[in-house]
């Protein structure tokens, strides 16, 4: 029975941490792709963008630049060029300025002098980088889903252990 329990509860958590991952804000077409991870970030901290551009389009030699607002990117709201693979990936990790306004920013892609035609989301928050994450549970913005998500289950398998400790208490009196 115990061995029910606990598999039934690490089911339960595992699941739980799947749903709270959530979706990615990433972009995709015919051309390439694009996603920011993660997908909200305060000012200050740093960001992973990655994706790829087809090589046929955009020869593999050619840099990515992501692209959005001058806010984001400054001086001209163009972001670090990176390198790309020669299947056409890249990836570059970006520390947000500290002076970027809380927003959403769309960021774009470009290659070879043209834009792909590809767009992800990046959610930047007010928070200062390194600030305590106050707030009850999962309420501080830089909580992450996992942490929520492994909390309930621990909630969860603690109210089953507690309803079969009494089941096996009132059998034994």
């Amino acid at each position: 029975m115990r061995r029910f329990i606990l598999a039934m509860a690490m089911a339960a958590g595992a699941l739980a941490i799947v749903v709270a991952a959530g979706p990615a804000y990433a972009g995709s077409n015919a051309n390439g792709s694009i996603s920011v991870t993660p997908s909200t970030v305060p000012a200050g901290g740093t960001v992973r963008i990655s994706g790829s551009v087809r090589t046929d389009l955009c020869p593999a030699a050619d840099d990515a630049i992501p692209t959005s607002t001058d806010a984001l990117f400054p001086p001209d709201g163009f972001g670090p060029t990176t390198p790309r693979d020669a299947g056409g990936r890249f990836a570059v990790s970006y520390r947000v300025p500290t002076t970027t306004p809380a927003g959403e920013y769309v960021i774009g892609l470009r290659c070879g002098g043209g834009n792909v035609g590809v767009s992800a989301t990046l959610k930047v928050t007010n928070d200062p980088v390194g600030a305590p994450a106050t707030g009850a549970g999962g309420t501080a913005h830089a909580s992450p889903n996992a942490w929520v998500a492994f909390g309930s289950a621990c909630l969860a398998l603690a109210g089953i252990l507690v309803v079969f400790g009494r089941r096996r208490a009132a059998r034994a009196s």
